[in-house]
């Protein structure tokens, strides 16, 4: 089964793709920045006894652009509008970059709601230096266009190896930044420089996991131990060789730990869906 539409959460519209066996446990992927739902791609087959649901962020892909800036706590509560208009009483949720910010803020947000975390290449904090960093990448996305930042993006995401062999997902990536609306990448970008969940992870109760790399510039791995030590019920995973995207480096190793972890935990909750 196969569903796809736009959801209207009042200020716009949400698409989404929701597929899988009807009443099986719902897994909610949330795309990295830049993106939209098609990054998961590769995990599909993975989770066919799963019901699938993906999305594209406000500003991202086939979902409406309203009027930035954006913030994380916005984004999460379209995630649980989306999830009220889907009748989706919980779900696992795994994040991206981006995604990973938001899900950990949804997690704090709506604890109720989610059954297990997965937190990708993500971090929960930004420092000075990094925030202008974003904050300068906004400008220059604005005055020149997406163009301008694409390689300096791309090698930020991705090992040399893999853009040497143009993997799909160094494909895919090229492709999407190229065409993503420079306003988005500016309010999704203030998004970020207002990250700030370290204090508040160890409030997370769902059970965790946590994929990094040593190597990833956006979520330096010192951080990334530091998040799994202040969440109580916390697996940490490395993907090696790889940079910021390592899901796409590492998909079948990616996939094995994503599906280990979710059938590690007894689903306690029945899930009522009633698709409209």
């Amino acid at each position: 089964m196969v569903t796809t539409g736009m959801a209207n959460l009042g200020e716009f519209e949400v698409f989404y793709e929701l597929s899988g066996p009807e009443g099986a446990p719902v897994v909610c992927l949330h795309h990295c920045f830049a993106s939209d739902h098609r990054y998961f791609h590769a995990q599909m087959g993975a989770l066919s006894d799963y019901q699938v649901l993906r999305f594209d962020a406000r500003g991202h892909g086939n979902s409406g652009r309203p009027q930035g800036p954006y913030s994380l706590e916005l984004m999460a509560d379209d995630i649980n509008a989306l999830r009220a208009c889907l009748n989706i009483e919980s779900f696992s949720l795994c994040g991206v970059s981006l995604g990973g910010q938001v899900a950990q803020t949804f997690a704090l947000k709506f604890p109720e709601a989610v059954e297990r975390l997965v937190l990708v290449n993500t971090t929960c904090q930004y420092n000075e230096h990094e925030v202008d960093a974003w904050r300068d990448r906004a400008d220059r996305a604005l005055s020149g266009g997406m163009t301008k930042l694409q390689a300096e993006l791309l090698k930020r995401w991705f090992t040399g190896d893999a853009a040497e062999k143009r993997i799909p997902g160094y494909v895919y990536m090229e492709q999407v930044v190229k065409s993503f609306h420079p306003h988005s990448f500016a309010w999704a970008a203030e998004a970020m420089c207002m990250l700030n969940t370290r204090e508040r992870l160890k409030e997370i109760v769902s059970p965790t996991l946590i994929i990094g790399s040593h190597d990833d510039p956006g979520a330096p791995a010192e951080l990334t131990q530091s998040m799994a030590d202040s969440i109580s019920n916390c697996q940490l995973e490395w993907l090696e060789p790889a940079k910021h995207l390592s899901s796409f480096e590492h998909p079948d190793r990616f996939n094995e730990l994503l599906v280990q972890f979710l059938e590690a935990y007894p689903y306690q909750v029945t899930k009522l869906l009633r698709l409209p």
